[in-house]
């Protein structure tokens, strides 16, 4: 190993070491070590302590040295300045020994002054701050004073002065408070604050709500109390002119009229409905940025009370309805004109929307709940009283601006219902009527009776006046059963019309209904048609009485007037003229059963021909005639006798036309009769004499009938009577001129003429004999002559 050698430290070099080394009394020791730090460093490097050492003392015994050498040629200055140094020095102790003592002395005094000044101030500002908790407990107290005055204020209800008071102590707080607990803590007790007012003006509205609720089934009776009053004074009005017979209740007419009639159902003599709670809470609520809450809680209040409303007061059987109606209708109208009120008044708070829900929420309970409870009714009397509240209902509130489409559909809902309930009792009544009755004519015994009877009656033109000169008792023309159907017309008219007065909106559909062939079990053309005429007709199919059927036709006669008359009054009764005419259906229905009862005329008097047909005793192959003009065959006698007897006597009550066409009806099933007769195979052959007594017997009948002067009858035994003068008077040649024919014989049917001729053949062959066989042969060419004419 290489041992180091040790450096040398020369004079020069620890004086440059030195220099390089600055120890600065007035820097740290940190900054001093470091300055050292490279020296003593390489000194440790080298091992070299002891020798740095020794070398550092000399180099200070040689600056000593130097400063001896330097100092001693100026000893005695240098000694004469340390002794003036001293002096100096001891001077400058005794100043500053003196100093010091007055320093002392003065601060001795300082600090009395000091102490006395700090006490002073100390006074001072004890006393500032005494005034400053003086003020600010004043100020506390005049904020607590406040709050205080704000619990007041909501205990008294002036929740809107409260609320500004609030607003005072949030907006001008005092500079002496505001950064203070105690201010903070009263901040933070504002909102508790404004929580109590809107507790309080939300139970100020409630407890508003209950007694609106309570005193609405007032204002609702007061409202509609007004409306019947003017509809009472328009309806007198309307009866009176006949001008405004088509106006209604609520229309330009009726409003222009009513005009100075001022009434306000929230604020008269009897009751005064005070909205100030309501409006003070939506002022409080706004100011609060709570109006939505308010909105939808006000809503669903207003939402329950009306469901306690239907709920509580409407029942679901006809028997509580009608005593439970009036009060709803009452508490419903009330209610929503309290709701048009507040939708009028603060449109920015209640909005139509809300409104229109309720509404068509009461709409459609009502419309359930009333279907439900009229539900099986069979009395139609509380149908109307129904339809007499609903529709006082619709007429009060449509001024107050409802769309009351829906409830007028429940009017309609009511008046099918009511006229159905009309049609099934109205129908059995005039089963009954017509069913039991014995088909005589109707007695009266005095005046009162007739007047009854002829008041509820519709007569033809003049024909009161003629059965009123009549003494008593007298015969009706008609049978109970007109007059007692006509008491049920005009019942059924009264109360039809009873229900449609008022409903003056739905007048077409009314009357449509009324007319319309798919409503005529609903209306009285359905009555009349299906319930009279059809029980007439059907009884008629069973009768062979003449005198019944002869009354049922004359009943008949007279339902065909009343049907014109009823038309007329259905016309007047109607809302409006805009429909057109009305035309009963049940006219034609009537006509249809007149034209059923002259066919059983007809049917029962030919059957009573038939018997007389069965007594005729015809000799077809006389030797001369049995029978002449003045002495005819017995059956065709005592058949016209009883015909022209029977008919004056038990048709007597029968217009002239009908028993015209009973005695042509008659005569032709006698003609008829007598040319099936000849021409049927029952008889194979006859003579001429045979049609002499045949022809006789024709003329006897025309005799007879032309004493009835009826010119109608005059050319119904043409057929008969002319085919007979054909061959009687050797007048087949003249028949077969085409011209001669259709002028003098177009009654004459070609075929029968010619089988006539043909039996007339067959009664000459059997004569025998030429003259009868030439006879035959020329019967027989007439016949074949003939027809031909009928293959033409």
């Amino acid at each position: 190993m290489i041992r180091k050698q040790r450096p040398t430290f020369t004079s020069a070099e620890l004086e440059l070491q030195l220099q390089q080394i600055t120890l600065d009394p007035s820097s740290s020791t940190a900054e001093n070590l470091e300055a050292l730090a490279p020296l003593v460093r390489s000194i440790q490097d080298t091992d070299s302590e002891q020798i740095y050492l020794k070398s550092l003392d000399a180099f200070v015994g040689e600056k000593e040295a130097e400063i001896e050498r330097i100092c001693e040629g100026n000893y005695e200055d240098f000694v004469s300045s340390v002794q003036t140094l001293l002096t100096i020095r001891q001077g400058t102790v005794h100043l500053r020994r003196r100093i010091g003592e007055l320093d002392g002395q003065m601060g001795d005094v300082g600090r009395a002054l000091g102490e006395k000044k700090r006490a002073l101030l100390e006074q001072k500002k004890v006393a500032r701050n005494m005034d400053d908790a003086i003020e600010t407990l004043q100020t506390c107290l005049r904020l607590l004073d406040l709050v205080h005055r704000v619990g007041e204020m909501i205990r008294e209800g002036k929740y809107w002065g409260a609320l500004r008071s609030l607003e005072d102590l949030l907006h001008l707080p005092p500079v002496s408070i505001s950064q203070t607990p105690f201010y903070a803590h009263l901040l933070s007790s504002l909102p508790s604050l404004r929580l109590s007012i809107k507790d309080a003006v939300t139970a100020s509205t409630k407890s508003w709500l209950f007694d609106v609720r309570e005193s609405g089934a007032k204002v609702g009776k007061l409202a509609l109390e007004q409306m019947a009053g003017r509809i009472k004074k328009w309806r007198a009005r309307r009866e009176k002119e006949g001008s405004v017979r088509l106006a209604r209740v609520g229309a330009a007419l009726e409003l222009v009229n009513n005009e100075r009639v001022e009434f306000d159902a929230l604020d008269n003599d009897e009751i005064n409905v005070d909205f100030k709670p309501l409006y003070q809470c939506i002022h409080i609520y706004e100011a609060l940025e709570s109006k939505p809450e308010l909105q939808r809680s006000f809503q669903e209040d207003r939402k329950t009370q009306l469901t306690l409303i239907l709920t509580s007061r409407l029942s679901t059987t006809p028997e509580t309805l009608v005593s439970t109606l009036p009060a709803l209708m009452q508490e419903l109208v009330g209610f929503f004109i309290i709701e048009a009120h507040v939708l009028r008044s603060m449109p920015d708070f209640r909005s139509q929307r809300d409104v229109d829900e309720l509404w068509d929420t009461m709409c459609r309970r009502m419309v359930e709940v009333m279907g439900q409870g009229l539900k099986g009714c069979s009395a139609p009397e509380v149908f109307l009283e129904s339809k007499t509240n609903v529709l006082l209902f619709v007429q009060t509130l449509e001024d107050y601006e409802y769309n009351v489409t829906e409830l007028n559909g429940l009017l309609i809902t009511l008046f099918e219902r009511y006229s159905d309930l009309l049609r099934r009792k109205f129908s059995t009544d005039f089963d009954q009527i017509v069913n039991d009755d014995d088909n005589q004519p109707m007695m009266v015994n005095d005046q009162e009776e007739f007047d009854q009877v002829a008041g509820v009656c519709w007569l033809a033109t003049g024909e009161m006046e003629s059965l009123a000169m009549q003494g008593f008792p007298q015969q009706m023309p008609f049978s109970q059963t007109y007059p007692m159907c006509c008491i049920n017309i005009r019942n059924f008219v009264d109360q039809f019309y009873q229900f449609t007065d008022g409903v003056a909106q739905h007048h077409v559909d009314i009357d449509e209904v009324l007319r319309k062939a798919s409503g005529l079990l609903l209306s009285l053309d359905g009555l009349l048609s299906d319930h009279v005429a059809a029980t007439v007709g059907n009884r008629l199919k069973g009768m062979s009485n003449l005198s019944q059927i002869a009354q049922v036709v004359i009943n008949l006669e007279h339902f065909a007037t009343a049907c014109e008359e009823l038309e007329g009054v259905l016309m007047n009764l109607r809302a409006s003229q805009r429909g057109g005419p009305v035309k009963l259906s049940s006219v034609q229905a009537f006509a249809a059963a007149l034209a059923l009862a002259e066919s059983r005329i007809d049917s029962v008097i030919g059957s009573k021909l038939e018997s007389f047909f069965e007594l005729a005793e015809y000799n077809w192959m006389p030797a001369r005639p049995q029978s002449t003009a003045a002495e005819p065959s017995t059956y065709v006698f005592e058949m016209i006798t009883f015909l022209t007897a029977y008919v004056d006597s038990v048709l007597i009550g029968l217009s002239e036309e009908i028993k015209t066409r009973a005695y042509s009806a008659a005569l032709s099933r006698i003609n008829k009769w007598l040319m099936e007769t000849l021409c049927g195979k029952d008889v194979v052959r006859f003579n001429e004499s045979a049609l002499a007594s045949v022809l006789a017997d024709v003329k006897f009948i025309e005799t007879e009938i032309k004493r009835l002067e009826k010119p109608d009858l005059d050319h119904v035994f043409d057929e008969v009577r002319l085919t007979i003068n054909i061959i009687l008077s050797d007048a087949v040649s003249a028949y077969m001129e085409s011209s001669i024919r259709q002028t003098s014989y177009a009654a004459v049917r070609p075929m029968r003429l010619a089988v006539i001729l043909a039996k007339l053949g067959k009664g000459a062959a059997v004569m025998g004999g030429p003259a009868g066989q030439g006879r035959a042969d020329r019967r027989r060419r007439e016949a074949d002559e003939v027809a031909k004419l009928a293959g033409k």
